[in-house]
């Protein structure tokens, strides 16, 4: 199924731009510990902007989407997006037969784009992002899962004085003889009939916190779910619809949402030290992910 664009990964988008731009103050403060690239922090001091590369792929995708920007110290104000963003880069991505897609910068979404059709995504392929901006050339590389997941739900209902409150739990069939990492998000609709007898629909997200992350490691091969909770709403019409979005990662997405998510929740606490992301762009200041995941998608219909 093509998917509308990616929502659960694009929810992070915004966020991610800003903390990756951001970075250097964090990286300057508490030092550079990176998963995938070691990076010398004392060498950062010397460093006055890093060039941030972002871009995720997958067989579900219809378009093909990195983002290219710079990054900022966290004192300066009044910066925008936009103003940030490298808009002349040569963006192409490429797999092992050297077949190619040229990205173009469309404005509207401060990213570098081309239809899916340019370049066939598979899985268990590799495939190999190239950006030249600046004088400099920065490449990654990244290999599509190989297996979509088996999902399945269980969906109740918690009534009380205080309200209503739905519990969805997302069961997901673990990919066997292999580690995996699962991305979960999740949107419920609720329909209201109005008194001309149309159909307005309410649509929220559901909540998984933590949760959203699963991983199969030390549990391999078992049934790995995930907890979301939705309000559910009085006066609705009792058919219910829940959309479901699982997308099996590699491990360096995994960690790069996860990440993006843990530094959002606990923005503005004092206690908590930033969490630095990891890193597999190779090239002069560069950081950033380029990454593949497989997406399932499910739709359930239920009536309390």
């Amino acid at each position: 199924m093509k998917s509308k664009k990616i929502k659960l990964l694009e929810k992070y988008k915004d966020i991610q731009m800003k903390y990756f731009q951001n970075i250097l103050l964090i990286v300057l403060s508490i030092g550079f510990a990176c998963c995938e690239t070691s990076v010398d922090a004392d060498d950062l001091l010397e460093k006055e902007q890093l060039v941030v590369i972002n871009g995720y792929i997958s067989p579900q995708d219809e378009l093909l989407r990195v983002q290219v920007s710079k990054s900022i110290s966290r004192a300066t104000s009044d910066i925008k997006d936009q103003d940030l963003v490298i808009k002349d880069a040569t963006v192409v991505i490429t797999d092992i037969e050297n077949n190619e897609a040229v990205l173009t910068y469309v404005d509207t979404t401060l990213s570098y784009e081309a239809p899916a059709s340019d370049l066939e995504i598979i899985p268990g392929k590799m495939y190999f992002l190239t950006v030249m901006t600046q004088g400099n050339e920065y490449k990654a590389s990244c290999t599509i899962p190989i297996n979509l997941t088996q999902v399945t739900t269980d969906i109740q209902i918690q009534y009380s004085e205080y309200g209503d409150d739905g519990l969805l739990k997302v069961l997901i069939e673990d990919v066997k003889e292999q580690q995996n990492f699962y991305v979960v998000g999740a949107e419920v609709t609720q329909y209201f009939q109005q008194y001309d007898n149309t159909i307005d629909e309410n649509v929220s997200t559901i909540d998984f916190e933590f949760e959203q992350f699963v991983t199969d490691v030390s549990r391999e091969n078992a049934i790995v779910s995930a907890n979301g909770f939705f309000r559910f709403l009085g006066g609705a019409l009792p058919e219910r619809k829940i959309q479901i979005q699982v997308a099996n990662t590699e491990k360096i997405l995994y960690n790069a949402l996860r990440s993006t998510f843990l530094n959002n929740y606990n923005d503005g606490d004092v206690i908590a030290e930033p969490i630095i992301p990891p890193n597999n762009i190779e090239g002069k200041n560069g950081f950033g992910v380029f990454a593949g995941f497989q997406l399932t998608e499910i739709e359930v219909t239920f009536t309390p």
